[in-house]
């Protein structure tokens, strides 16, 4: 390809996945991050890699598409760093009705050619002998093909990748300007530093209706520092736990993952109607000893477990709940990424949207999320998605 000179505006999983692609194929890219590497909602997030339950259908084909991605992405590294654990999802219902709604996803799954099988308790409680299981919980479900992620370890590798191809990263650069004409896009920073050349990504998450507004437009994106659960919910971090786990366990009154050393990843989706962004809790308080008292009761060694940390996801969530991938301006030079399923999507995404930018080609996993439904609307306009899609958090 002809070189062009690229912008990508955020270093998040998407603004380094997209900056690495196109490096990759020859573009000479700018990264723009306004604090540093990480900073918004890629490293605050459960980081589970899946397609469960994600409609419609299209974008539970993109992230089924993203699952193998990722897959590819780590196989064809020549790092000997492993920042994608290949751990299957378990998941069960406490009562008949969650059951029945379990049973009809899964079946739904297995139609789409999505892995899933039905265990026996007892076969979990060989793989995992300190787990507590409910005598009232019916059969098992088993996805096999779902992963986790550990962020920061695939930032790092992003990043360093990017690198290697040639891109440059300024941090503490905000973005206060951007402008496009028929022979370039420019932007501007707030210490006075100007970029011109061929286009602008704006990778900026939950911060995206914000830099909108710098061209003009209103999005329709949910207000990621409201204090419900739409917009934000606890990560609860543990001290090393004496748990064999090795997987992702999606249980009736918590989530749980192993977060690396012994420590576990805790999440409550029933107690983020609590999460205020101004007001993280403390590890001793109500939020932090409910989540030890629902883990002691799912695992044996836990008595005297304790909470490192509680951090507070804000979700980067378009008000309809799909990605937003596209141009955004008349003339085809600033490009917005914007998604909820980040994590998930990032690779593929990076190379879908390079794809596009570079060679002009946009992939039929795309055809369903341009941003142009989302342009001069507000969250108001997207009622019936106020509440969160299963699963919350990813």
């Amino acid at each position: 390809m002809t070189e062009k000179n690229i912008a990508v505006i955020g270093a998040g999983i998407l603004g380094l996945s997209v900056a690495r692609s196109l490096a990759r194929k020859g573009a000479k890219v700018t990264l723009f991050e306004r604090s540093h590497i990480g900073a918004g909602t890629s490293t605050t997030s459960f980081a589970w890699i899946n397609s469960n339950g994600k409609d419609p259908l299209s974008y539970h084909r993109l992230n089924s598409a993203a699952i193998d991605e990722h897959r590819k992405l780590q196989r064809d590294t020549k790092s000997a760093l492993r920042w994608l654990v290949e751990s299957g999802t378990y998941e069960w219902a406490s009562n008949e009705e969650d059951q029945q709604r379990l049973d009809q996803r899964a079946q739904r799954l297995i139609e789409l050619n999505y892995p899933a099988r039905k265990i026996a308790p007892k076969t979990l409680q060989t793989s995992i002998p300190e787990i507590r299981l409910d005598p009232r919980a019916g059969d098992i479900w088993h996805f096999p093909a779902e992963c986790l992620l550990y962020p920061s370890l695939f930032l790092a590798r992003l990043w360093s990748e990017a690198r290697d191809y040639g891109a440059r990263l300024e941090i503490n650069s905000d973005v206060v300007d951007l402008h496009e004409s028929n022979s370039e896009a420019t932007l501007k920073t707030a210490d006075g530093r100007g970029w011109r050349g061929d286009n602008i990504v704006m990778a900026t998450g939950r911060w995206s209706q914000e830099v909108m507004l710098l061209l003009g437009q209103k999005l329709a994106m949910i207000d990621a520092n409201k204090a419900n659960k739409v917009a934000c919910g606890f990560l609860a971090y543990t001290q090393p736990q004496f748990i064999q786990l090795h997987a992702n366990l999606i249980t009736p009154e918590l989530n749980i993952r192993p977060e690396g050393g012994g420590r576990l990843l805790l999440q409550s989706l029933d107690l983020d109607d609590h999460a205020n962004p101004s007001f993280p809790p403390p590890s001793e308080g109500f939020i932090g000893q409910e989540m030890l008292r629902r883990l002691r009761r799912r695992f044996d060694n836990t008595d005297h477990a304790k909470i490192e940390h509680i951090a507070i996801g804000q979700r980067s969530r378009p008000a309809d709940g799909l990605p937003a991938i596209g141009y955004v301006t008349p003339l085809q030079r600033v490009y917005l990424m914007v998604t909820h399923s980040g994590i998930t999507l990032g690779p593929l995404l990076g190379r879908l949207c390079a794809e596009e930018l570079a060679e002009g080609n946009r992939s039929p996993l795309l055809a369903d999320f341009s941003p142009a439904r989302l342009l001069g609307k507000s969250a108001e306009d997207f009622p019936a998605f106020a509440t969160p899609q299963y699963p919350a958090a990813q």
